[in-house]
């Protein structure tokens, strides 16, 4: 046992495998001093009382969990945000149908409401008992109440709640390192899990800004067209996202402009870039015979292809350089600013698989398993130096990430589309140091289509996914009919584009409080959106609340799906504000938003700092603030003021924090960046 950080405990148990999370090169330092910052803790446990045993199918760990704990993490989960009386096994997949621990992310660490959390250092498809399973030599006896059972529901949850272990079975591993974090809070032991990764992403403040994915066949002059429109009718937009269609070959991927659709690509990006957009292309790492490096990243990659493509082995610096280096000459330093990474998980468990399977072998000694783990967070890795290299601070989205993921700046997506599933992800995405967008595609009709706009103006990424439909959004909802240049009214047609506007200037009326709640993730590891079971785990009405979730310090937001008009839910403690109308709520609130609003609270004695909208964010930008002033005690809001783009943050000795106080007073430091236009008291 060997106390890394005050608060966080290595414990060693056989002998752990070498390709596992923790000894990978995506791995960044601990943030040491904000370690040192958080209060003194103690372990609700002794590292007695966790019991280890090896078998021939690997090795399994028992660690104490009391019938009054809850458990939270392991990864994104879009089927459940408490895990307590459930197993869960942690195997990647593209396509979680049920509620077993499948995820795009999944990540072996856990969090309790007694106060701390638990990581296991292994890229193996662990299973996690979650106090589901009592042990033939466990002491505590399960007291019941006399009843008979007349239903299997019954009978199961009559067992639920016993005093069994958290059993932890790792196949093929003959032992593992487990990190402990310490409290005293669940939320300072995430905070712990964060900063030991080496503390949240912070992007720069155009990821926090719009982003619009155009249609997959696009070519050069439909793109700019559509640039042209959104700027025409002042839709925010700060990123373009291009799709398959620009490589020569997609499905394994060439990473080579198509002269067919793009003939002049650096015109491309440089008009755009004018216009004020970054340009973000879609990719995924199987490499098609046609990439220039293929030759070179042969040696260097699994025995299995994916589409005709190979496999990079990210873990091997010859890979590495040659993906990286290609991704920095041809791309990044000319002008492309983000990425998105698809196809990274698996999806070897359909009738149709098309992932390399965890039989496969890679040079470095990995197997299919363990790289299917840890693909994401090493394909990130790779993308982020390119964008480094080019002296970009990059926002990506991607669909796989593990342990220690956190610094990594991008926020994970999916395939999957159910919109209370979306909305549930956000909430668990947090435990585990990671982000997640609900992203909007298409809709059943302009209820659902508001309602899923709303649902992220508060989250990790307003994404606008239209990569099925070639007309925007607000023209037509209906794929089919939106293919087939089939469009609404007139009227119609403007009523959904200003609600469409509407929503996206929510979005950037937010970003200085957004991109000070991503600060605090970075420097004090503070997940920007977390369940409000992390800030209120003592209060049990709010253990399964994951339908809404905190904001940075200050906001509770409650995001409504179509077909709800009226959702009555418990209340952290305290007093919470309409964020429109300052009504004051406490113990429960009952909402009926109308169609246009986006239930909001927030804590009394609050200043919300709001921004006059603007269509992009520009480099070093000033932003006009009309100040939400809530409560007659009201605390000063907290601004994070580096420039917003380049990488100057991670050298200052001092971050750039200051505060502007009811009066609109700004502390020294903040005045290049924000003005205070106005005051308003609810």
């Amino acid at each position: 046992m060997e106390q890394i950080f005050p608060g966080v405990v290595r414990l060693t148990f056989g002998t752990p495998e070498t390709d596992t999370p923790s000894r990978q090169i995506y791995v960044k330092p601990p943030r040491a001093e904000a370690l040192a910052a958080l209060p003194p803790a103690e372990f609700p446990f002794g590292a007695e009382s966790i019991r280890f045993r090896t078998a021939a199918r690997g090795c399994r760990l028992e660690l104490p969990l009391t019938p009054a704990e809850d458990v939270y993490g392991l990864g994104l989960n879009l089927k459940r945000l408490r895990h307590t009386g459930k197993k869960r096994t942690l195997r990647v997949n593209s396509d979680p149908a049920t509620d077993t621990g499948d995820s795009h992310a999944p990540c072996p660490v856990y969090f309790s409401t007694a106060g701390y959390g638990v990581l296991v250092d292994t890229a193996r498809y662990a299973s996690f008992y979650c106090g589901g399973n009592e042990l033939l030599n466990a002491e505590a006896k399960q007291e019941t109440d006399g009843k008979i059972r007349l239903t299997e529901a019954e009978l199961y949850a009559a067992g639920a709640r016993s005093s069994a272990p958290m059993v932890i079975d790792i196949p093929a591993a003959r032992g593992v390192d487990l990190y402990l974090f310490a409290g005293p809070t669940l939320l300072d032991a995430v905070r712990r899990y964060v900063l030991y990764s080496g503390g949240g992403a912070l992007p720069p403040e155009w990821g926090l800004g719009c982003h619009y994915r155009a249609c997959g066949t696009f070519n050069e002059e439909q793109v700019l067209a559509l640039a042209r429109e959104l700027r025409e009718k002042h839709i925010p937009c700060d990123i373009l996202g291009l799709e398959p269609g620009w490589h020569t070959h997609a499905y394994s991927c060439s990473f080579v402009w198509s002269k067919e659709r793009f003939p002049e690509p650096e015109k491309l990006l440089q008009e755009l870039q004018e216009n004020h957009f970054r340009v973000n292309l879609w990719e995924h790492a199987f490499t098609h015979p046609e990439a220039p490096f293929h030759g070179e990243l042969k040696p260097y990659s699994g025995d299995f292809k994916v589409w005709n493509g190979l496999v990079p082995d990210f873990t091997l610096g010859e890979a590495r350089k040659a993906f990286g280096e290609y991704h920095a000459e041809q791309l990044t330093r000319r002008g492309v600013s983000s990425f998105k990474l698809d196809e990274c998980d698996n999806s070897d468990f359909i009738s149709t698989p098309w992932s390399f399977p965890e039989c496969s072998e890679f040079p470095s000694g990995h197997d299919g398993e363990t790289m299917h783990s840890m693909f994401g967070c090493l394909y990130m890795e790779v993308i982020d130096r390119a964008c480094r290299e080019a002296g970009i601070r990059t926002c990506g989205l991607v669909r796989c990430a593990h342990a220690f993921a956190a610094p990594q700046p991008f926020v994970l997506y999916s395939d999957l589309y159910d919109h209370a599933e979306f909305i549930r992800g956000v909430t668990t995405c947090g435990f585990s140091g990671l982000l997640w967008t609900p992203e909007f595609r298409h809709a059943t009709s302009p209820e659902d289509y508001i309602r899923r706009l709303q649902a992220m103006v508060l989250s990790p990424a307003m994404l606008l996914n239209i990569w099925m439909m070639p007309n925007p959004p607000w023209r037509q909802l209906v794929r089919e009919r939106n293919v087939e240049n089939e469009f609404y009214p007139p009227e119609e047609q403007e009523r959904l584009e200003t609600l469409t506007r509407e929503a996206l200037e929510l979005r950037m009326r937010f970003l200085p409080y957004l991109y000070a709640a991503f600060a605090a993730y970075h420097f004090e590891g503070t997940p920007p959106c977390r369940a409000l079971a992390m800030d209120f785990p003592e209060d049990k009405r709010l253990r399964e609340v994951d339908y809404a979730w905190l904001a940075g310090e200050r906001l509770l937001v409650v995001p409504f799906r179509a077909g709800m008009s009226e959702l009555t839910m418990p209340l952290p403690p305290g007093v919470w504000c309409d964020f429109r109308t300052g009504e004051r709520h406490s113990g429960e609130v009952t909402l009926k938003p109308e169609l246009g609003e986006l239930p909001i609270l927030v804590r009394e004695n609050s200043v919300i700092p709001l921004a006059d909208p603007v269509e992009f964010v520009e480099n070093g930008m000033q932003y006009q603030l009309t100040l939400r002033v809530y409560g007659s005690a009201p605390e000063p809001a907290r601004l994070f003021a580096d420039d917003g783009w380049s990488f100057d943050y991670e050298d200052a000795a001092v971050p750039a924090w200051g505060t502007v106080d009811a009066d609109g007073t700004l502390s020294a430091g903040l005045g290049k960046r924000y003005s205070v236009k106005a005051v308003e008291r609810l």
